[in-house]
């Protein structure tokens, strides 16, 4: 009896260690898991960002020609984009800083969450080529814009989410305007009006709340 008391006692610890190894490798599983899903996003990301960068450079190439043949009239432009139609912007005025006789083309410049590397960019070139002012617009908590880029520029500063400390660059926060990426779609009229841009000084005044407010 006592025998048998124990065999069944020996079978059941054994059961119960197999049992808690089987919790210990699901949770196990389970917690890599995420991080599994979170680097095959990741890669669907780097592969699809990784090709917008270059094709905007050249898109800033064919605008910068553009500028160049006048096709926009005898009057100097203000360009305004976000993401990675700042990026486009930024690459238009490399090029045309490549001649000195360019720097008429361009009257201002304003950069709302750009995806610009600060190191390893011409930022005194550019700044060359803007007769006026040369605003970043950046936002401390737009985490897509860091996690898009994080492999290529994050590492090396990103004037979308910090500043870009050069001369003549004027650094804008609007951390507090900007939840997310998207964000600069809709506050982007209330930035715009806060910059007070027909001002030849630096310039971010206090607007009344519904001016930032998403329009239906």
């Amino acid at each position: 009896m006592l025998w048998n008391f124990l065999l069944e006692l020996g079978v059941t610890m054994e059961l119960m260690k197999q049992g808690a190894m089987m919790t210990v490798l699901s949770t196990l599983v389970a917690a890599l898991a995420w991080p599994t899903t979170l680097l095959s996003a990741t890669d669907l990301i780097d592969s699809k960002w990784s090709v917008a960068p270059d094709r905007c450079d050249k898109a800033g190439k064919l605008l910068a020609e553009v500028l160049r043949k006048g096709l926009h009239g005898n009057r100097p432009v203000t360009l305004v984009e976000f993401s990675l139609g700042g990026r486009m912007i930024f690459k238009c005025l490399e090029v045309l800083a490549e001649t000195e006789q360019n720097a008429e083309f361009v009257e201002r410049v304003v950069l709302l969450g750009a995806p610009i590397a600060i190191q390893d960019e011409n930022w005194k070139a550019a700044r060359k080529m803007v007769a006026g002012r040369f605003v970043n617009a950046y936002s401390t908590n737009d985490w897509t814009l860091g996690f898009s880029f994080r492999a290529s520029m994050f590492s090396k500063g990103l004037a979308g989410i910090q500043p870009a400390n050069f001369p003549g660059i004027e650094n804008v926060d609007v951390t507090e305007l900007i939840e997310g990426h998207s964000s600069y779609l809709w506050a982007a009229q209330g930035i715009l009006d806060r910059l007070e841009l027909d001002t030849y000084y630096p310039t971010f005044r206090i607007l009344p709340s519904r001016n930032l407010e998403k329009t239906p």
